[in-house]
């Protein structure tokens, strides 16, 4: 095994999945990632894993740079996007299932093994996925995985063979992906062929995750979450609402999202004082807050509108 990695590591990949990674011997990992390091530095391992009270054995011992965040962000935001589950779910996953590495799982809403978002085992309308990105993309420092044909809806309808039509898209039979082949445009490769909904979808994904890359404050901020302080707020409600901050010295943003897909809220969101010390933004000033995810000209205070499935993320700087 460890010349077979080295075999491709020569190959110049930038590193490996490895599935199921908590069913192999943690000692295999602590032998053969080490080893495969000192053949190449920058090769990343990411490890499939579902057992929470493992993962510290696996980044320490098995030397994983990441993990997924399977049973925990995913799951529970699943749930929310089917109108099934609440924000506890996300509160959990900070505040326990990560073990203090949250800058090291791996989010994602879709991947090989899980079903589309918007095939009809899952949530049906892609769109439902915005509020559970932004918090997959925004809650903490660590990669996001964005899977193909996400980005426009596609749905994984039709039976391929080996796959028996169950909402994914399959790896084993020689098959399409149709809304993601719109994109690719017979290798045109733009967007050519993609409904006016794909391109809007499609146009927020590129606004995250260019937005995620690019802020110093979701890179590499602190988190501080806001539940607590809003609950009692007027027109908050805590099971479709969640808002946290994340910040460093040179930029603060505050992130909110309304996961319900039939009410439109109105809430004036509470940033404690306290919070705002730690954050290092005086108290005693005005500030204004920017729609970095949306756009549009800075607004003087925190009184919000929030769609259905919507969400902003807003950059906090002093009037």
């Amino acid at each position: 095994m460890r010349d077979i990695l080295i075999f491709w590591a020569k190959k110049d990949v930038d590193g490996f999945r490895c599935d199921m990674a908590e069913m192999v011997p943690v000692e295999f990992w602590d032998y053969v990632i080490p080893e495969l390091k000192k053949v190449k530095p920058s090769l990343i391992f990411i490890g499939e894993a579902y057992n929470p009270k493992e993962y510290t054995t696996y980044f320490t011992k098995g030397h994983f740079d990441f993990l997924y965040d399977k049973v925990g962000l995913y799951d529970g935001l699943r749930r929310l996007m089917r109108q099934e589950g609440t924000t506890d779910d996300i509160n959990h996953v900070w505040k326990v299932e990560s073990n203090g590495f949250s800058s090291r799982m791996l989010r994602f809403m879709e991947n090989h093994d899980e079903q589309r978002i918007a095939s009809k085992e899952f949530a049906t309308d892609p769109r439902r996925a915005i509020p559970a990105m932004v918090v997959s993309a925004t809650l903490g420092s660590g990669p996001i995985m964005l899977y193909m044909g996400q980005e426009v809806g596609e749905p994984a309808h039709g039976v391929a063979g080996f796959n028996t039509g169950d909402g994914r898209t399959t790896i084993f039979d020689y098959w399409g992906v149709p809304e993601h082949q719109k994109w690719m445009n017979q290798g045109k490769f733009d967007g050519g062929k993609l409904g006016p909904e794909q391109k809007s979808l499609r146009d927020f994904y590129v606004r995250l995750l260019n937005l995620a890359g690019s802020s110093e404050a979701i890179r590499k901020g602190k988190f501080y979450e806001l539940q607590d302080a809003n609950n009692l707020g007027k027109e908050f409600d805590q099971a479709k609402l969640y808002c946290f901050v994340r910040y460093t010295a040179g930029q603060q943003v505050l992130v909110v999202v309304n996961f319900s897909d039939t009410k439109t809220y109105h809430p004036t969101i509470l940033i404690p004082i306290d919070v705002m010390k730690r954050m290092g933004l005086d108290p005693d000033f005005l500030h204004t807050y920017r729609d970095l995810l949306n756009g549009g000209e800075a607004q003087p205070s925190l009184n919000l509108t929030l769609a259905p499935l919507s969400a902003a993320v807003l950059e906090i700087k002093r009037q």
